[in-house]
C-alpha cells in the first residue's frame, strides 16, 4: 500500500483526493466477503480466526470440527492400515490377509482373472477351502 500524507500547508483539495486515494488503496468495506464489514482490522481478525479450524464428515453425514492446535488421529484396524506421510498424503490400505470375518456375500470370486466360482455354494467351498 502506498504511503499517504498531506503537509498542512496543503490545500484541501490535497487533502481531498489523498483521502479518496487511501480508500482506493485499501479496497470498499462492503465489498468484502467477511461477516465483519466495519473495518479491515475486525475483516483480517474475522479472516485469521477462521483459518484455524475445519470441518470432518463421516460417510453418516457426522461432523467434528478440528480446531487449531488439535491432533486429528488417524487410527488403522487389524485389517486397514492408514498412514500419513509428507507431503499432506493420507493414505488407507486393506491388509492383503484378511482375518476375522464372519461372512462374505458375493456373486462371483476371482483370483487374478481366474473366476474361482461364480454360484454360492461353490464360494462357500471356495472360502472353506482356501
Amino acid at each position: 500500500m502506498a504511503v499517504r500524507s498531506v503537509d498542512t500547508t496543503d490545500t484541501l483539495e490535497t487533502l481531498r483526493t489523498t483521502f479518496n486515494s487511501h480508500a482506493t488503496d485499501t479496497g470498499d468495506l462492503t465489498a468484502l466477503t467477511t461477516s465483519s464489514k466495519t473495518s479491515l482490522v475486525a475483516a483480517i481478525n474475522e479472516a485469521a480466526g477462521g483459518t484455524n479450524n475445519f470441518v470432518i464428515r463421516d460417510s453418516t453425514s457426522t461432523t467434528q470440527t478440528i480446531s487449531g492446535g488439535d491432533i486429528l488421529n488417524i487410527v488403522g484396524d487389524s485389517n486397514i492400515s492408514a498412514t500419513v506421510s509428507a507431503t499432506d498424503q493420507f493414505n488407507i490400505a486393506l491388509s492383503t490377509t484378511i482375518t476375522g470375518i464372519s461372512s462374505i456375500t458375493a456373486t462371483t470370486i476371482t483370483e487374478g482373472s481366474d473366476r474361482v466360482a461364480t454360484r454360492p455354494f461353490a464360494i462357500a467351498q471356495a472360502i472353506a477351502l482356501g
